[in-house]
């Protein structure tokens, strides 16, 4: 069964209108022996389509003017406002530019015994044409070089049409409809309200102060972001893998500066973190967190740690040094490894507060000291300690700059 796909890009493909690109798969063609398929009738059939699975791309360029004046009547209206030079028009004044829109007919061939679960089948005919679109995507842009986004990912796509036939018959109504691939974009209604902003005023008190862990989520929430919006799964990774990294170097950190509070030992700390001379992160983890924080930290034995190593380091690896795109399974299992990382050190730390009290708050803080445990113990220690808990942060990033510079 032929597969016909249309979907409108959220920016132009640079591909001239009616270019028609194809790739043949691998994967066998069944039950279409024989049958001739042609990309387009002026060109010859494709040599493999009797025998494998194929995607072909028609690129559709629709001329359209856009509107790029919304940031400036903005800009104007509030330079104004503060210091009434200038004067805002009566009415929006437009700023036309051309350009052109994007809409690419893909077709793919589906096996028939594929066909009992139509929506499965429609779900990887849909992926694999759109694997081929990502690519030219991608290699289009080494060509032009144009100040666009540099990855085309499918969940960018949101709005698709799609309809099947079979080799010998048309299009009809029965055959077809529509999926959305995400849902559209989001407007904000509103701004954040009282006790978000106060949420917002203690994020940047901590990390003015210096900590590290409001870094973490943010590479996180972008890693999701990725994977979400943007279908950019090698970035997803990438991100997910800095997060944990963060996770694991700011937790040794603190607890290495817990411990010599009373004693500081620049040297001996540093030497930790020596990769020439003790390894990298996967040693330390195997080495240093056990000890501290109880628990099972060995990459080799099933767990959070296998798991982050399997599924989010070595992919992180294969990413950054081989240029390898992961599949969004792939990328899912990546960030799913770096969250159950993040509970299974939450849980250590809620079982170490007698001997991290300092570490378990800046890392787990109130609410999650109260959620998995702990917060009974900690509240005895601050009220029997007149430190204000806030200063630890920049006390750690003096510390930490120390030791940062002793090792170089």
């Amino acid at each position: 069964m032929l597969l016909t796909f249309f979907v409108a890009l959220p920016f132009p493909c640079p591909v001239g209108h009616g270019a028609v690109i194809a790739r043949a798969f691998d994967e066998p063609l069944r039950g279409c022996e024989g049958l001739e398929m042609r990309v387009t009738e002026e060109l010859p059939p494709l040599e493999t389509a009797d025998s494998k699975i194929f995607a072909s791309l028609k690129f559709w360029q629709l001329k359209e003017t856009v509107d790029v004046a919304d940031s400036l009547n903005g800009l104007l209206q509030v330079v104004h406002t503060v210091t009434g030079i200038g004067k805002v028009p009566d009415k929006r004044v437009p700023a036309p530019q051309e350009t052109y829109r994007t809409v690419v007919e893909m077709v793919t061939v589906q096996n028939s015994d594929t066909l009992d679960d139509m929506e499965a089948a429609i779900t990887e005919a849909f992926t694999r044409c759109f694997g081929v679109l990502s690519d030219v995507y991608s290699m289009s842009q080494l060509v032009k070089r144009e100040n666009v986004s540099p990855r085309l990912g499918v969940e960018e796509a949101q709005l698709v049409f799609w309809f099947g036939r079979y080799p010998d018959q048309g299009y009809n109504d029965d055959f077809g409809g529509m999926f959305w691939v995400s849902p559209p974009p989001h407007y904000p209604e509103e701004t954040i309200n009282e006790e978000e902003f106060k949420q917002l005023q203690a994020l940047l008190g901590r990390v003015w102060s210096g900590s590290p862990l409001e870094l973490m989520m943010e590479h996180s929430l972008m890693a999701w972001q990725y994977l979400e919006r943007q279908g950019d799964y090698g970035n997803a990774v990438i991100h997910g893998a800095l997060a944990s990294e963060i996770l694991l170097d700011s937790l040794l950190g603190l607890m290495l500066w817990e411990e010599q509070l009373n004693s500081p030992d620049f040297d001996a700390a540093a030497a930790v973190f020596d990769e020439a001379k003790n390894g990298g992160l996967a040693t330390r983890v195997r080495r240093e967190y056990g000890p501290r924080l109880g628990g099972n930290w060995n990459p080799g034995v099933d767990g959070p740690v296998r798991r982050w190593s399997a599924d989010l380091a070595r992919v992180r690896g294969r990413v950054v040094h081989r240029g390898y795109r992961p599949l969004r399974a792939e990328a899912e299992r990546a960030l799913d490894a770096g969250d159950g990382l993040l509970e299974f050190v939450k849980e250590r730390l809620a079982a170490r507060t007698d001997r991290y009290p300092r570490t378990s708050l800046m890392i787990l803080g109130e609410p999650g000291l109260r959620r998995v445990g702990g917060w009974g113990r900690v509240s005895k220690f601050l009220d029997g300690n007149e430190e204000e808990s806030l200063s630890w942060f920049s006390g750690y990033s003096e510390w930490r700059d120390a030791v940062d510079s002793m090792r170089t």
